[in-house]
């Protein structure tokens, strides 16, 4: 565990500029990161806890390859430079700051004082590359600072889905010097309101400041004019404040996110039916997850049972029920229309079944997008 010389016991999140973030704003200041791939999210923080706890259960084979690699890199660092791994002392998940910068958590980090040494891993679990030369950056000045006898830093950046390690040395006052001194201009610069956004080709497509983002504005108006859409002259929130101008814009997001989905899923099927590539892109499969069809929920339900002594409260607890199953069910067995046993099923899930609903616009009448905005515009 973490010398408690060095410890950091009051940083418990990432500082706002942590250096997780660090490469984006270097792309663009105004950049703010929209989690919208939960799944993604979610898978990457189970293979983290598994690489930080060796703890491998609950994760697919290709999972378990991934997360072993990267340990057994960890591992073959203890014996480089004809070390011992006894001289290591080995942080996982460990909390680092620099000065009052920036702080946040690496994710292994070994530290050799008899050597003067200093590795500081980040695990990648993702299927595309990405930016992280700052982010270890600042995890190296971090390292230097908090143990002031280290001379040399390592950073490794492994991403076993790429085939790919990355790794650098550093001499630890240098980046020490350098690094704050990027950090605090990269600082100057977010916190200047006269800095203004950056299109980006990496980051535009996970940005929530886009439809804000004037930057980006400035090729939508390019194609909604192409499209022969009357949009204003700025694309953005201020911008798009009057009835009209948001009725173009929403024939616009409709018109961008079919072509974008449609491209997405003509370049994959051309890829597998192929074999071709497409420069820069690779056919990538991530696993779903176990799960079992609907119709052998019986069969799941008595193999648990049977296996783990379960009682039967507690495995129907992990059962998920849709009504319009029920109501399908309901009136097969009653001999009835579905639209009779949807009232029945109502009527005995008032006190228990929860109705959703979600929010979304639709056109008020069958007019084609050309018919609205011609619509619109006249008024």
């Amino acid at each position: 565990m973490r010398s408690q010389d060095n410890a950091v016991t009051d940083v418990d999140a990432h500082h706002v500029y942590g250096p997780s973030s660090l490469d984006a704003l270097s792309g663009c200041v105004r950049f703010k990161y929209n989690d919208s791939d939960a799944d993604a999210a979610t898978e990457g923080t189970e293979l983290h806890k598994a690489f930080e706890t060796g703890d491998l259960s609950g994760l697919d084979d290709e999972q378990r390859q991934c997360v072993t690699a990267i340990r057994n890199f960890v591992e073959s660092l203890k014996y480089s430079g004809g070390s011992t791994p006894e001289e290591w002392e080995d942080l996982p998940e460990a909390k680092l700051r620099l000065d009052a910068l920036t702080y946040g958590t690496a994710d292994r980090v070994l530290i050799n004082r008899t050597r003067k040494r200093a590795c500081v891993i980040d695990a990648k679990f993702t299927h595309r590359e990405t930016a992280h030369d700052f982010q270890l950056r600042a995890y190296g000045a971090c390292v230097a600072e908090m143990w002031p006898e280290v001379e040399t830093v390592e950073t490794h950046v492994a991403a076993p889905r790429l085939n790919d390690i990355v790794s650098k040395s550093y001499d630890a006052r240098l980046l020490l010097r350098g690094t704050r001194a990027e950090i605090e201009a990269l600082y100057a610069r977010i916190e200047d309101p006269a800095t203004p956004p950056e299109q980006h080709e990496d980051l535009c497509c996970k940005c929530a400041n886009a439809v804000s983002c004037p930057a980006l504005g400035a090729t939508v108006t390019v194609v909604a004019r192409g499209l022969g859409l009357p949009m204003p002259d700025r694309f953005a929130v201020d911008a798009i404040t009057t009835p009209r101008d948001r009725a173009c814009a929403q024939v616009l997001a409709g018109a961008l996110a079919n072509w974008s989905e449609q491209v997405k899923k003509l370049n994959a099927a051309y890829v597998e039916e192929s074999g071709d590539e497409i420069p820069g892109f690779k056919l990538t499969r991530r696993s779903t997850g176990l799960r079992v069809p609907k119709d052998r929920t019986a069969d799941a339900l008595s193999a648990a049972k049977e296996a783990f002594g379960l009682p039967e409260h507690t495995l129907l607890g992990c059962c998920s029920m849709t009504v319009g199953d029920v109501v399908k069910a309901a009136a097969e067995a009653q001999g009835v229309p579905e639209a009779v046993a949807k009232e029945h099923v109502r009527e005995a899930l008032a006190d228990i079944a929860v109705e959703g609903s979600c929010a979304f616009l639709t056109k008020t009448k069958r007019l084609s997008d050309a018919a609205l905005l011609k619509q619109v515009a006249a008024e």
